[in-house]
């Protein structure tokens, strides 16, 4: 980028990988290899949060962290055994549609070094899951069940480690996922199950309209034509 950019509302290339947990020095290569058409050679890699090419950026970091650097922490999820509970949940249902348009398997659970929980007693703050993260899109989708927009008391009372109800938590962290993904150039679509046939308990019905439903939703992130 050309001209001179402030040290508030930018970045680095630097400050970038370390919030991914990655070598500076292999992130400065791999943008070098992109070839970024906006980037002149020797210009420092420092842009503004939020713009096309911190986003350019990101993507490429992604990537770079998911085939490495991020690998250990997303194989450490995948290896414990999925429940019964998840893996015939409507979250499910709705990630494996999402797969099916898509034309691409999600990483299921993902956590990123940037979305973090609030501070326990003990001060330790723990990374956040995500529903799914597909990397080549740097998309990630969210299915919101009926209790992050109707209250269910029995659950939002029950008191948190941070000292907070569930229910002020939950949206506290949905908050947070839509704040902080964007910043770090992932998009986020939340899928929510009033859009979807339900019963009034807010179980999925699980009908073929649910399909065409999320495929208007990702039409702009569809890359392969599924049948």
């Amino acid at each position: 980028m050309s001209g001179t950019v402030g040290s508030e509302g930018v970045t680095t290339a630097a400050e970038m990988a370390r919030s991914y947990g990655v070598d500076p020095k292999r992130f400065r290569a791999a943008l070098r290899r992109a070839s970024l058409r906006w980037h002149s050679h020797n210009e420092r890699w420092e842009v503004r949060l939020g713009s096309p090419e911190q986003r350019d950026m990101e993507h490429i970091l992604v990537a770079l962290a998911s085939a490495a650097n991020v690998a250990p922490a997303v194989e450490q999820v995948r290896t414990r055994p999925p429940s019964v509970a998840r893996t015939s949940s409507d979250e499910a249902w709705i990630i494996d549609l999402c797969d099916a348009v898509l034309g691409k398997k999600a990483i299921r659970q993902h956590r990123f070094p940037f979305l973090l929980g609030d501070a326990g007693a003990s001060g330790r703050r723990v990374q956040l899951p995500v529903d799914a993260f597909y990397p080549e899109l740097g998309l990630v989708i969210e299915y919101h069940e009926r209790q992050h927009t109707g209250r269910v008391r029995f659950f939002d009372d029950h008191p948190t480690v941070s000292g907070v109800p569930r229910g002020e938590q939950r949206r506290r962290y949905d908050d947070y996922r839509r704040t902080l993904l964007p910043l770090h150039g992932c998009a986020l679509v939340v899928f929510d199950y009033s859009e979807f046939g339900h019963t009034r308990a807010g179980r999925l019905l699980r009908t073929d309209r649910d399909r065409a439903i999320i495929t208007a939703r990702l039409r702009d992130y569809v890359t392969v034509a599924t049948v």
